[in-house]
């Protein structure tokens, strides 16, 4: 399952087509949260089609810049071999420690990530006992609290001096969050080595079309939802917003203005989540009639240039001028970006202040100091995407970890977690 060591894989173009669909199928089912369908001939475990399809799907995965794309099939790895982890009996289990721990053995070179694996398997191996279920707590495993983030995030283990004490209850999770990390290094390697060729490879062409033609016409990723809301119904489920939105809506109100990026980028937000145009049209005209503060860079007001701001929200939501379905900027890249004045919209765990982001989070719930020590260790760690996975699961504790990379996938993972259909 972790497929460390991969061997000769000889097989027709067409079966590799299909094992790489196949797979990207499965996955997609996680992402548009319906029923999984069943296990084919080609997710049958650690098969010849099983390869396959894993090979194809990680090298498609490593070179494509669709950030969505990259996420849904990252955690669909993650999602799959946590299935299949959980569903080995005892015996078979300890037969897979040890082969992972074999192919460990012919590593030619050094890793952080694959040494921590290597004890992680072989005190597992060792340490195994039946029965173990949830709230055993029999034996314990140490290894570096970076190495088990979504645990971390999901305060599944006890935290000592940057050690994460991981009982045995959440080992097979603990080899996830260790796949995650040697899967996605895997993907670099992938993209570099890729580049340094300068040979065509013509199979490779035809997969790539052939699996960017199905993704594109076949998996609605987030794209087609239907429901529309208006913002009377949104105000009253505020605490579905990402805090990036939340801040700029909250500044909007505050303020009467916007900055251009910030009123972009939130425009953007409500035209995703099902705001109609003209009721993200009657906020702007609500707010920007009033007298604007000083808080606030944005000079603008609805009298002066309401033709200018209606033309920006109409273009933004596809409907003059160049017509583009624009899609919402993605977590990533509001990290990345240089911030003038944070208070009308960013990022808060990369540009606010602590006392300015605990200001915004507890909005709904309250951050103890430990809490905040979390979050703090994550923003400092550089994985901010990571603290807004820890801040949106206390918010909306679900069984399994809820994953975004777009402030508009945020809201639709609070929504379906929360079970709270859009009150009237």
């Amino acid at each position: 399952m972790f497929y460390l060591q991969i061997p000769d894989i000889n097989v027709p173009i067409f079966d590799v087509e299909d094992s790489a669909l196949s797979r990207l199928e499965h996955f997609s089912t996680y992402a548009k949260l319906s029923d999984k369908p069943k296990y084919s001939m080609y997710l049958r475990n650690s098969t010849l089609l099983d390869y396959t399809g894993f090979l194809c799907l990680r090298t498609y995965a490593s070179l494509t810049d669709d950030r969505t794309l990259k996420e849904m099939v990252i955690e669909g790895e993650c999602r799959l071999i946590s299935e299949r982890l959980n569903l080995l009996k005892p015996n078979f289990l300890r037969k897979y420690l040890i082969k992972i721990i074999d192919d460990i053995g012919l590593f030619s070179v050094t890793d952080d990530n694959i040494d921590v694996l290597l004890k992680v398997c072989s005190e597992y191996k060792d340490k195994q006992h039946v029965p173990c279920n949830e709230y055993c707590s029999t034996h314990s495993i140490e290894v570096p609290w970076q190495k088990c983030t979504t645990l971390v995030s999901n305060r599944k283990v006890q935290l000592n001096q940057g050690i994460a004490v991981v009982l045995c209850n959440q080992w097979n999770s603990l080899l996830v969050d260790l796949f995650r990390l040697i899967y996605i290094k895997s993907l670099h390697k992938i993209r570099r080595s890729m580049s340094a060729l300068d040979n065509t490879n013509l199979q490779w062409e035809y997969l790539n079309e052939k699996l960017n033609r199905y993704y594109n016409s076949k998996i609605a990723f987030w794209k087609n939802i239907e429901e529309q809301i208006s913002l009377e119904e949104l105000n009253l489920n505020k605490i579905l917003l990402p805090p990036c939105m939340l801040l700029s809506l909250n500044s909007l109100f505050t303020n009467h203005r916007l900055a251009h990026d910030p009123r972009y980028r939130l425009t953007l937000f409500l035209k995703d989540i099902g705001v109609p145009l003209d009721e993200t049209l009657k906020i702007f005209q609500q707010e920007y009639s009033k007298c604007g503060n000083l808080k606030s860079t944005c000079t603008h007001s609805w009298d002066e240039h309401n033709k200018q701001i209606e033309y920006n929200v109409r273009h933004t939501y596809g409907t003059v001028g160049s017509k583009k379905n624009y899609q919402m900027t993605t977590c990533v890249l509001m990290q990345k970006q240089n911030i003038q004045v944070s208070d009308e919209g960013c990022c808060p765990f990369v540009h606010c202040s602590e006392d300015k982001l605990k200001s915004i989070l507890e909005e709904f719930t309250s951050i103890n100091d430990v809490e905040m020590n979390i979050l703090n260790d994550f923003k400092n760690s550089d994985q901010p995407i990571q603290a807004c996975h820890w801040y949106a699961q206390k918010l909306f504790p679900a069984s399994e970890p809820q994953y975004h990379n777009t402030p508009t996938q945020y809201f639709f993972n609070s929504k379906k977690v929360k079970n709270c259909p859009i009150i009237d």
